[in-house]
């Protein structure tokens, strides 16, 4: 009887090393698993947000918005007509 007892606790004993062990390798498995999938992410950018990239894709030539400069071409040119009229009626 007593040798049935000390069998029952060495083979719970082993039950329980065994299963900590199993638990150590799935805890690093899933923290291998977890780095792999976060150097991933972090090589393809997938922590930019998708909406910084809409406003290149509205102006890829990289002008400014709005009148584009053209109203102030626009004004030199009348200024340049102006001091040129006035050279001619001197």
């Amino acid at each position: 009887m007593i040798w049935e007892i000390v069998l029952l606790v060495v083979l719970g004993g082993a039950f329980v090393v065994l299963k900590v062990l199993h638990s150590e390798n799935e805890r690093k498995r899933r923290l291998e698993r977890a780095e792999r999938d976060l150097r991933m992410k972090a090589a393809t950018g997938g922590f930019a947000p998708q909406k910084w990239d809409e406003p290149e894709e509205k102006n890829p030539q990289g002008e400014p918005q709005g009148n584009g400069g053209g109203e102030d071409d626009r004004e030199n040119a009348d200024t340049a007509q102006d001091s040129g009229e006035k050279g001619a009626e001197d």
